[in-house]
């Protein structure tokens, strides 16, 4: 077999890392008395689930998995927290630690980007011969498809629905209705009307957090060919939803003074739940995770009720409702020496687990998603503060996008494509620049990922 660009890559780093793991010397026993393979004294296998520990703190996990292990008496599981700096440094961790020969059975990865490249570089093992064992078919238990040339790498985890979410308060008191079906030009408008004061006390109307979802507004609204190269290879920067997404976001940000400022995200680090709770933006396109959340909780409180509406489409002729929908996805590591227990572990997460958690939605078609939504919403410390009746109406209303599994380089992709966004948002350069930058980028990336 022809190794890829990206796979020689993987294996050269992981090479790397390895022969500097041997020369430090070999690893203690672990305390426990269970061996570095995961087996314990009393035969029991032991499994490690490394995973995000700011989207899946240990009070979430135990009651999972003390149930899990209750169904499976011969399996203990231990999770492993990643409290990296952010998603993208916790998928770095993981490769690390697969690098350097630490016990790896089950991960979590954050989004479809990563999984495309771990599943191509060898990190993740085909599911298919455990799931015939087990006797089901994927496409009678899961929303979301994992599928890469037919082969299953991983399993879906929790759903994620994008819509954006607005204060009340702040709409009320510019005369705004709750919007049903909207564009993004009307977007921008209610933003400018929202946006009050000025200086370090100022309200934007609008917030975009700086993670690549932000950089493609106006591509993930459309139904197909909703990705920067798609899975044929052919390079999409000349879509009209590309040039859309700089506009989006120059209109606000240069024009209308209306979202927080790009340069002030990165300088000051800041983050979306804390601006949106202490009402310094009025709105933002978000995910489902924030249904719960919403209603505030430990860390933050709710003191206005928040409203939801659909994500605007690009132009008023253009189909309402549709939205970016994926999940995270799990996998079972290829050099686990428990790969059936660890799969069986993350069957019962995909499945019962998730919504023992009360915090997110599931991929599992057989969950039960209005009662699922009550737990959420119940489970906060103010739920009178989520306007039930718009986000039903959101939910019920909207379509996912047909979204392809990207290509194993879609990380170097993003990273070329966000680099020159970023150096239009910061006003370096305007955006017909931008895109003849990130066009010839890409074109070069891809050519070199052919060969």
């Amino acid at each position: 077999m022809m190794m890829t660009m990206s796979m020689k890559r993987w294996f050269s780093f992981t090479g790397l890392v390895l022969a500097i793991s041997l020369a430090a010397g070999c690893s203690p026993a672990p305390e426990d008395g269970s061996s570095s393979q995961g087996n314990t004294p009393g035969g029991q296998v032991k499994i490690k689930f490394h995973a995000d520990g700011i989207s899946f703190k240990k009070e979430d996990l135990e009651p999972v998995i003390a149930k899990f292990q209750e169904k499976n008496p011969g399996i203990l599981v231990e999770f492993i927290p990643l409290n990296e700096a952010n998603a993208a440094d916790n998928v770095k961790k993981i490769d690390l630690l697969s690098a350097s020969g630490e016990q790896l059975d089950a991960v979590l990865l954050p989004d479809d980007r990563s999984y495309a490249q771990r599943s191509a570089n060898g990190l993740l093992e085909p599911l298919n011969d455990l799931m015939k064992k087990e006797g089901i078919k994927f496409d009678d238990e899961y929303k979301v498809d994992t599928s890469i040339d037919g082969n299953y790498y991983g399993l879906p985890g929790t759903f994620r629905q994008y819509f954006v979410i607005m204060n009340k308060n702040h709409l009320d008191e510019a005369n705004l209705p709750v919007p049903k079906d909207w564009t993004w030009d009307e977007y921008l408008d209610y933003a400018k009307k929202m946006t009050k004061g000025e200086g370090a006390t100022k309200r934007y109307g609008t917030y975009f957090h700086n993670w690549i979802d932000y950089f493609l507004l106006g591509l993930w609204n459309q139904p197909e060919k909703n990705d920067l190269v798609l899975a044929d290879h052919t390079v999409n920067i000349d879509h009209p939803g590309i040039k859309k997404s700089m506009e989006i976001r120059a209109q606000a940000e240069h024009v209308d003074k209306s979202a927080t400022p790009y340069v002030d995200i990165i300088s000051q680090k800041l983050t979306y739940r804390p601006l949106y709770f202490n009402q310094q933006a009025s709105m933002m396109p978000t995910g489902s995770w924030m249904i719960g959340e919403v209603g505030g909780g430990k860390e933050f409180t709710a003191n206005f009720k928040t409203v939801f509406a659909p994500m605007p489409k690009n132009k008023k002729e253009d189909p309402n409702g549709y939205s970016f929908m994926n999940a995270n996805f799990v996998g079972v590591v290829s050099t686990s020496k428990h790969k059936e227990e660890s799969y069986k572990f993350l069957r019962f997460f995909t499945t019962e687990g998730i919504p023992m958690m009360k915090k997110y939605l599931s991929s599992w078609k057989k969950e039960d998603t209005a009662s699922a939504i009550d737990l959420m919403i119940n489970a906060s410390k103010n739920p009178e503060m989520v306007d039930k009746e718009s986000l039903l109406y959101t939910l019920e209303n909207s379509k996912s996008i047909t979204r392809q599994i990207p290509v194993a380089y879609t990380e170097e992709v993003n990273k070329a494509y966000s680099s020159e966004f970023e150096l239009m948002l910061l006003g370096k350069q305007n955006i017909e620049k931008a895109l003849a930058n990130t066009s010839k980028k890409v074109k070069e990336i891809v050519a070199a990922n052919k060969k």
